[in-house]
């Protein structure tokens, strides 16, 4: 039952993917945007740091991934290892990767339905990873972007003012510029912000739901299986690989609302009060704009986060002791 409702994630990553190929066009046209906007070496420094935090996070998102995956797909066979290791009299029974029905003798033909349901699985989950590793690269890029005002708004007055702090010299309208830029680049990371939240909310939903879900039968049937030491360690690892995956999920939510909301201190830290009045109002917008953080919903009813990655993992486990105490 969990390898089946894992899989239901993956299909509706995929058809997340299939059926809103407009809007990721209007993401990527939009990030390719965003970095020709980028003008200084520190924009572009931050920019480029983002993304090597994104390809090692995937990397490793990946390879965990497909490790547990493959621990999952091999415990099954591993009396055929134990078999020739330390042989009994008789052979060790096999067991398939889950319950499916195929019409055939399926310990007569073992290993056809086996790898037919290995290759199933190795295409899901390979469907899983694509999906995720788009949406943490949408991720670290508005994370980037928001990072990249901050440094501006902090910045765009210290290169041009004297050790003493004098405004001696200071071009306003170079301040302008800077300050003009800056909400030009803010505006562009919140309509892109906007249009990640429309292309994966209703995603997210189904996700959480079927992740909650998920788990709380992982943990159920290792519990069913606790004296078999192998099944009950197949599905504990199953477990903790959706826990992973739902964190990956809610941990680049948070991340967007602190770097959204990040602005307004670095536009603070910054040494506004040396700049003329005209800038003082237009940084006023920048932070009011700031104090409302960017944010991805789950179908609009809750706030994708680190809080929501504690409540559903406590959801979870009370699914999971009701269902026990039922059984």
């Amino acid at each position: 039952m969990a390898p089946l409702s894992a899989v239901s994630v993956c299909i509706v990553k995929y058809f997340t993917v299939r059926l809103n190929t407009e809007k990721i066009k209007q993401l990527l046209d939009h990030l390719i945007h965003n970095w020709k906007l980028c003008r200084t070496k520190e924009e572009l420094e931050i920019m480029h740091k983002f993304g090597k935090e994104t390809k090692l996070f995937t990397l490793c998102y990946t390879m965990y991934i497909y490790v547990c995956m493959t621990m999952f797909l091999l415990l099954p066979i591993f009396p055929l290892v134990m078999d020739i290791v330390v042989p009994l009299n008789e052979s060790r029974p096999l067991k398939p990767i889950f319950k499916g029905e195929y019409f055939i003798d399926e310990d007569k033909h073992f290993f056809p339905v086996y790898f037919h349901m290995s290759i199933s699985i190795a295409i899901s989950i390979t469907a899983l990873i694509t999906g995720d590793a788009l949406f943490l690269m949408f991720n670290s890029h508005i994370c980037g972007i928001f990072a990249a005002v901050g440094c501006r708004l902090e910045n765009f007055l210290k290169d041009q003012i004297d050790s003493k702090y004098s405004i001696n010299n200071i071009s306003k309208d170079k301040c302008l510029e800077n300050v003009r830029y800056s909400i030009r680049n803010h505006k562009s990371a919140l309509k892109f912000a906007e249009l990640i939240e429309s292309f994966y909310s209703v995603s997210l939903l189904l996700q959480a739901g079927l992740s909650l879900i998920c788990m709380s039968i992982s943990l159920f049937e290792m519990l069913i299986v606790v004296e078999n030491r192998a099944e009950a360690f197949r599905y504990f690892n199953f477990a903790v690989a959706q826990l992973l995956h739902l964190f990956c999920m809610c941990y680049p939510g948070q991340r967007m609302i602190d770097y959204s909301t990040d602005i307004r201190i670095k536009a603070y830290n910054g040494l506004w009060y040396e700049a003329p009045l005209s800038i003082h109002k237009l940084l006023i917008l920048v932070i009011r704009k700031s104090l409302e953080p960017s944010y991805l919903t789950a179908g609009k009813i809750f706030i994708f986060c680190l809080e929501t990655f504690a409540t559903i993992l406590q959801t979870a486990t009370s699914y999971f002791m009701v269902i026990s105490s039922v059984h």
